[in-house]
């Protein structure tokens, strides 16, 4: 079944706007479920899962959230659009709250909008009920204005800042990934059970093969965090709640290649935690070891490497290196990765960057380098500190990545 001519003619001009011809996943999307509904098909999650994002039979979506995020992004860009460009049009397409469908709505359907609902009133001589909502409006407006100038206190960044602007402007979901470490499990004959187990030189089940063939990879469930991953949330989350931007959590034992250009990702926790997200930093100029604690550093064009050490924690004065990486994703995404060996750094350069009196240096630094802030950079830090205490930042690498 194809779409008649004006209904085809509807969806073109929403694919051919502003809000959606930057956005190739959205526009696939929406093409999918008017197509849908002309076949009065009833969608469900895992149908459209496998359809329209490519997962497989595995899907889960009590633990996937993609698809119900994609579907409220879509909501918010038709809202968008309707407000500008469509705001004349005479039908127009929603997607229910709830539901996988799209319906074409005539607009005299919507009578109890604001502008139809005083036209009503005005027609039937409702005079006194006219000027109450419009005083109610003028209150609400002042009220919402003194609201505004109060959150406006509390803002972290502006929208178009330059290390977090397509986070803070994000039209894709944003997956916040907290670095959880790898533990795995074996038996206890002693006591009829099972112990959970942490080696600091296992990081992955390939680890754990390589080091002890005799062991299979029996992965525990219940997942460990580091310090240094979850005290890195508060300036994120504060800047991402502050752009009314709501993140996905994953630990990123879950994150897998699949996801890696179905959102844009942000990374916080141990070098150790990276799992699949390691194979971004091929875009750096970065390589990792785990034991030593070494960062190799191959500067772009060069021959040989500079290589930069750190050394193990302890309770005393400490080093860290930290890598933060802002990468480009595989499709149009962004991939921004904080990640340290100790749990001294990774919190203080969240903090850092998303500080613009903190960074005042960094900036700097990129604008006598490169001219400007660059969309993709790479930066190696040595952080010095007691214990959870930092009290010096030094910038070691400082580049550009091409797109």
């Amino acid at each position: 079944m194809t779409l008649d001519n004006n209904r085809k003619k509807l969806l073109e001009k929403i694919l051919g706007s502003p809000e959606f011809s930057h956005s190739k996943i959205h526009q696939t999307y929406l093409s999918y479920l008017v197509e849908a509904a002309e076949q009065g098909r009833e969608l469900k999650e895992t149908t459209i899962a496998m359809e329209v994002f490519g997962k497989d039979a595995t899907f889960n979506p009590a633990e996937d959230t993609t698809v119900r995020s994609h579907t409220y992004t879509l909501r918010k860009k038709l809202e968008n659009y309707y407000l500008q460009e469509g705001k004349t049009e005479k039908i127009r397409l929603k997607i229910p709250k709830g539901h996988y469908e799209v319906l074409f709505t005539p607009v005299s359907a919507d009578r109890l909008a604001p502008g139809n609902l005083a036209r009503l009133l005005v027609r039937n001589g409702h005079w006194v009920l006219v000027a109450l909502l419009a005083g109610l409006c003028v209150f609400q407006a002042v009220r919402n204005r003194t609201i505004h100038s109060q959150l406006a206190r509390y803002r972290v960044l502006k929208p178009d800042d330059p290390f977090w602007k397509e986070y803070l402007k994000s039209e894709l979901p944003i997956l916040l990934v907290v670095g959880d470490h790898f533990f795995f499990n074996d038996s206890l004959p002693k006591y009829g059970g099972t112990v959970s187990i942490r080696h600091p030189r296992v990081n992955s089940a390939e680890d754990l093969r390589a080091l002890y063939p005799g062991i299979p990879a029996d992965l525990s469930a219940e997942p460990y965090f580091p310090y240094h991953s979850i005290w890195s949330l508060p300036p994120i989350l504060s800047m991402l709640f502050c752009a009314n931007q709501k993140p996905i959590l994953r630990k990123s034992s879950d994150v897998s290649p699949q996801n890696l250009d179905e959102y844009n990702i942000l990374f916080l926790g141990s070098i150790k935690t990276l799992y699949a997200l390691k194979h971004t930093l091929l875009k750096s100029h970065f390589r990792f070891e785990i034991a030593p604690h070494r960062v190799v550093y191959t500067p772009p064009g060069a021959d040989s490497s500079v290589v930069f050490k750190t050394s193990l924690h302890s309770p005393g004065p400490n080093e860290d290196l930290v890598l933060a990486c802002k990468l480009p994703g595989p499709d149009g995404n962004t991939i921004f990765i904080i990640a340290s060996y100790h749990s001294l750094g990774v919190p203080e350069i969240s903090a850092t960057l998303t500080t613009p009196s903190r960074r005042a240096n960094l900036e700097k630094k990129f604008m006598e380098k490169a001219g400007r802030i660059p969309p993709y950079f790479e930066i190696l830090f040595r952080v010095t500190g007691i214990d959870k205490t930092a009290y010096n930042i030094e910038t070691l690498v400082l580049n550009e990545i091409a797109p």
